[in-house]
């Protein structure tokens, strides 16, 4: 294998664990913080993408717009979610709430279809060319989008060490303890699924310009990104993010090697990994359904 091919795959790789990572850390902290298992997540992830193909392509707004408005778009939208439903049906149980969140992302999708058909929705290159060192070219694009990707996760950091991210955490350990400490739970839940929701839209909205929008993104990515969990941990955060770009450069380098069946390399990794580390990586045990 060249350096240069090399290269390529490894920056496919960073790319698209960048994304797996976005969307798998919402739905970790979703899941750590409110015990809720977000089915929706992938269609979050595209409808950010389709929301920043209209105000790129169709208003001919700016693209970093259009990531601002994917982000507070999403988190807004996540956020109803949880308070007009997600709230409700927590109170009848587990398997209530997931079986919820599944038909919320089949009415995102299925409205996407209605709207967009099959049709891709093409959003121009944010850079055009190549960026050149030595012999190796790069797609200017896909480093825009590991770049994008690593603002938001260093920023995801900087939140998570401020009082509301705090009060997540605190939370995500102890429910009860956390209520005696004075945290508003409700106030928690909703930040909590705005802030989850809003990682996927970002994600749709910086890959949008390299891999375009469509209605079948969202699938692919979420079960990637459940993967990435459970190599990561479930409730591992950090897991979440350090397991994102193993599978990404795995994914990667086995499309090169065995093209369309890299997905099932993916899935002998994660079951050997789980033979040898049921929790995966990092984990914590899964929650208990109903409590």
């Amino acid at each position: 294998m060249s350096l240069d091919l090399f290269v390529q795959l490894f920056i496919n790789g960073l790319m698209s664990g960048g994304m797996y990572a976005l969307v798998a850390s919402g739905f970790t902290l979703i899941l750590g913080v409110i015990q809720v298992f977000n089915f929706a997540q992938g269609d979050f992830y595209m409808l950010g993408a389709f929301i920043t193909f209209g105000i790129v392509s169709v208003l001919g707004l700016p693209y970093p717009l259009a990531i601002l408005a994917s982000l507070l778009g999403i988190a807004i939208l996540g956020i109803l979610f949880h308070l007009a439903v997600i709230q409700r049906t927590m109170l009848q149980g587990f398997f209530h709430t997931l079986l919820v969140t599944v038909a919320f992302g089949t009415l995102i999708n299925q409205s996407a279809l209605l709207s967009f058909g099959f049709r891709e929705g093409v959003v121009s290159p944010v850079l055009h060319g190549t960026i050149s060192i030595g012999s190796i070219n790069l797609n200017p694009g896909k480093v825009v989008v590991i770049a994008g990707a690593i603002v938001v996760m260093v920023a995801l950091y900087i939140f998570m060490k401020t009082k509301m991210g705090t009060a997540m955490l605190a939370a995500t350990e102890n429910r009860d303890v956390a209520g005696l400490q004075g945290i508003n739970a409700k106030r928690v839940f909703w930040v909590t699924m705005g802030v989850g929701c809003a990682l996927c839209g970002v994600a749709g909205a910086l890959v949008v310009p390299v891999l375009s929008a469509s209605t079948t993104m969202g699938t692919n990515v979420f079960t990637k990104s459940m993967l990435v969990v459970l190599v990561g941990g479930t409730g591992s955060m950090s897991g979440a993010l350090f397991a994102a770009f193993i599978v990404g450069l795995l994914e990667s380098f086995a499309f090169h090697f065995v093209g369309q069946f890299n997905l099932l390399a993916i899935f002998v990794f994660v079951a050997i990994l789980m033979f040898f580390r049921p929790g995966g990586l990092l984990g914590k045990p899964l929650p208990v359904p109903g409590q």
